[in-house]
């Protein structure tokens, strides 16, 4: 079970939102077939976004787009809820690129030469968009976004581990964000934090959820909510009936004469859905 904590912390001049969603990961990786490369910033990604989607209030959403410009994998979508719920893909999943210690060489999956766009429907008249460059370090380019978009002055860990046989052992993260009221002894606590807790992963490695936030902020620390987060598709074969509808009376009419069927694939998460003849033809009635 998937599991995100949030959390007053340091005199509650900071809060901090800390994650552990293997299974999430592995989802991704049933659904979309993905080689350890993509499966690394894919599975960061979707980390992000179910962190930042715990931020959201009622039907609010966002989308992460993610292009490095020279990486591997293309681009990589994800979106995500107030619900704990996320979906995403990635143009190219069979990469797998590793660096000379032999773990997950992220900077050439991604690519260092694009943006990082960040889009929020917060049930307005239109959503938001915010953007940052991508240098392939998801951690540090989320931080510098929370500064630049959000003027929220943030500390971001991600981690993983991949087994060899292509199963995600460990996936989490932790966002710590100062509050307004924040004094300059939490500012200089959380700056000293970023040197002396360099890896994620092994820290998801040894410790729990609690023992993490115990070991980083002692006691000060109050656990404000705790939910469950997973990898969640909306899609329906309904849902890609009303798209079908959209190719018009003249197209569906060839499709079903000459191929006989339609296979529908959603991209987030690799649902396939088959329409045959008969239910074509009962898609070309209901256009008027």
């Amino acid at each position: 079970m998937d599991i995100l904590k949030k959390a007053l912390v340091l005199n509650k001049e900071a809060r901090a939102y800390i994650i552990s969603n293997k299974g999430t990961v592995n989802e991704a990786i049933n659904r979309h077939n993905l080689w350890p490369g993509a499966t690394s910033v894919l599975g960061k990604t979707l980390t992000i976004a179910q962190i930042m989607g715990s931020m959201l209030k009622g039907k609010e959403a966002l989308t992460i787009k993610i292009n490095g410009g020279n990486g591997q994998v293309g681009n990589i979508i994800v979106d995500a809820n107030s619900r704990g719920e996320v979906r995403g893909y990635v143009d190219n999943p069979s990469v797998s690129i590793v660096n000379n210690s032999g773990g997950m060489n992220d900077y050439y999956a991604i690519g260092t030469e694009g943006m990082i766009d960040v889009i929020k429907d917060l049930k307005l008249k239109e959503t938001f968009t915010s953007s940052v460059q991508c240098t392939g370090n998801l951690a540090n380019d989320f931080t510098y976004y929370f500064f630049e978009s959000e003027q929220t002055p943030s500390v971001v860990y991600l981690g993983m581990l991949i087994d060899v046989d292509n199963t995600c052992r460990l996936s989490g993260g932790l966002i710590i964000q100062l509050l307004p009221n924040a004094s300059e002894n939490t500012i200089c606590y959380l700056e000293n934090l970023i040197q002396e807790y360099a890896s994620f992963n092994e820290l998801l490695e040894k410790y729990s959820l609690d023992e993490i936030l115990q070991l980083f902020f002692k006691d000060d620390y109050e656990i404000v909510e705790e939910r469950e987060v997973s990898f969640k598709c909306p899609c329906s074969k309904e849902n890609f009936s009303k798209a079908l509808l959209t190719l018009g009376k003249k197209e569906l009419q060839e499709i079903a004469n000459e191929d006989h069927h339609i296979e529908a694939v959603c991209h987030y998460c690799g649902e396939k859905y088959n329409f045959d003849e008969e239910e074509i033809n009962e898609l070309i009635k209901n256009i008027k």
